[in-house]
């Protein structure tokens, strides 16, 4: 019998190697997944060669025209980079378009079948959107939306199949596409409502009480199993820029502090968002929200997320997708854009400036000061902007898309502005205009470079103890 006992451990060890190796492979795997955001896809069948079609694309950012083309290219590359999983947090069509939406389930269907599940959260311009058209012939015509019923109809293998947990009072969800990893998509729409035949469209964003409240059971759970959660939404959870609460409100959830603190609450360590068109990465109090830019919108991004076989620490790499034949027209559209940006700040500005005009024009005029060339209105102050900082302000644009900033070119960019300052002043006030330059300079630049700063330098909570700096394309997260 003691002779047998080699030959038996060698047929037992025969037998079960193959489980051993195999669980051994299974827990070494890392986990991969990929993030994209906002393709804003309008379908082939919603446009031709007419005259809307060609006005729209003059007029927008985004390549609407080839997003098509471009999710097409995404798809391509994200089979072939064989993830588990694949994310996209909303604007999912270019203005709601049923039609639109139909075409983009069809790509998220191909990525189906190669083997990655799929997960998509709505945006502001997903649900009852009434700019939804086609844009064929002369003009363009109104063709149907979908309301978050049909939304979710049409994403029924996308997130809100029965495998997943429904908050009752959104498209908000939570499921489990790989063991031990819960993804929570969190609704922050809200929708158009019609009042008196007017429709009311919101880009801006919150999170429901009621979804809260589910949020929070849902963490509450997830903790008791022990699961890491991964969050996604459209609007960003915290501010990217400095201030971005009360510069742009309506690219940040209305009760951002709120919702992140039931997420802090609940063991979320990150969120992944669009809307803002920028690929940015902030982490204020614990919590990472990693912006992706629009696949619509140069420079195309698109995150890979690796997570280790144990859930305890997830690494971002970022691609920017040059290969796509798009670069040259996606960084025009981009530089284009700055006067209508010009004509935005001017808008928000005139106000506030107008009223500091006319309390200090008596004072330069007393100092001897040609006030007559002072802009008298916010298309005025348009055309200074686009004369004197178009340059800069393209150079902003770029830098805060494409993300990853260099502190170097941020100062260039800096020096610039305060120079296009000075040249601005000398056109209004002549040969007044260097001391008014100089005295605007020391008094505007210490409270706008904290700002300018944030935007351009990856720094959050400038000046202050919590200051930190994430980087955009490369970062480590602790699950």
């Amino acid at each position: 019998m003691k002779h047998l006992l080699p030959i038996v451990w060698c047929l037992i060890l025969t037998i079960i190697a193959p489980v051993i190796n195999a669980t051994t492979m299974l827990s070494n795997d890392n986990y991969k997944i990929m993030v994209i955001s906002d393709p804003h896809l309008l379908a082939p069948s919603l446009y031709d060669d007419g005259n809307a079609a060609h006005q729209l694309e003059k007029s927008d950012m985004k390549m609407v025209i080839q997003s098509d083309y471009i999710m097409h290219s995404l798809v391509d590359e994200i089979i072939k980079a064989k993830p588990q999983l694949m994310l996209i947090s909303g604007d999912l069509t270019f203005n709601g378009e049923r039609a639109s939406h139909e075409r983009l389930a069809e790509h998220l269907q191909r990525l189906q079948e190669a083997g990655v599940r799929t997960l998509v959260i709505p945006g502001n311009h997903d649900v009852m959107c009434p700019y939804s058209k086609q844009y064929k012939g002369d003009e363009p015509a109104v063709v149907p939306n979908v309301t978050s019923e049909e939304f979710a109809a049409l994403y029924h293998d996308f997130g809100y199949s029965s495998d997943s947990q429904r908050d009752p009072n959104s498209l908000s969800y939570t499921c489990e596409p790989i063991p031990g990893i819960l993804i929570l998509g969190i609704d922050s729409n809200i929708y158009a409502t019609s009042r008196d035949n007017e429709v009311k469209y919101h880009t801006d964003g919150a999170v429901k009480q009621e979804t809260l409240e589910w949020i929070r059971h849902q963490l509450s759970q997830a903790q008791k199993s022990g699961k890491r959660v991964i969050a996604m939404m459209h609007h960003h959870l915290v501010e990217h820029i400095d201030g971005e609460a009360k510069l742009l409100p309506n690219y940040i959830a209305a009760n951002h502090n709120e919702v992140a603190q039931v997420l802090r609450e609940g063991g979320v360590k990150v969120v992944f968002t669009g809307h803002l068109h920028i690929t940015d990465a902030a982490t204020i109090d614990g919590i990472t929200n990693v912006s992706t830019g629009s696949a619509s919108t140069y420079p195309i991004a698109m995150r890979t997320v690796t997570i280790d076989s144990q859930l305890t620490t997830m690494s971002i790499e970022t691609r920017i997708f040059d290969s796509i034949d798009l670069v040259e027209l996606g960084s025009a559209k981009i530089k284009n854009s700055a006067p209508a940006l010009a004509s935005i700040i001017s808008r928000r500005m005139w106000p506030r400036m107008e009223s500091t005009l006319k309390q200090y024009e008596p004072l330069l005029a007393e100092q001897g000061i040609d006030t007559s060339r002072l802009p008298r209105n916010a298309n005025d102050i348009t055309a200074l902007i686009t004369k004197h900082l178009r340059e800069p302000l393209t150079q902003s644009l770029m830098a805060v898309s494409r993300g990853g900033e260099d502190p170097a070119q941020a100062q260039v960019i800096v020096e610039a502005i305060k120079q296009g300052i000075k040249d601005m002043m000398t056109e209004i006030f002549g040969d007044g205009g260097e001391s008014v330059a100089t005295f605007l300079l020391a008094n505007l630049m210490p409270r706008v470079e904290p700002t300018l700063r944030s935007a351009l330098e990856d720094i959050n909570q400038v000046g202050t103890s919590t200051q930190s700096t994430t980087h955009d394309h490369k970062l480590t997260i602790k699950l």
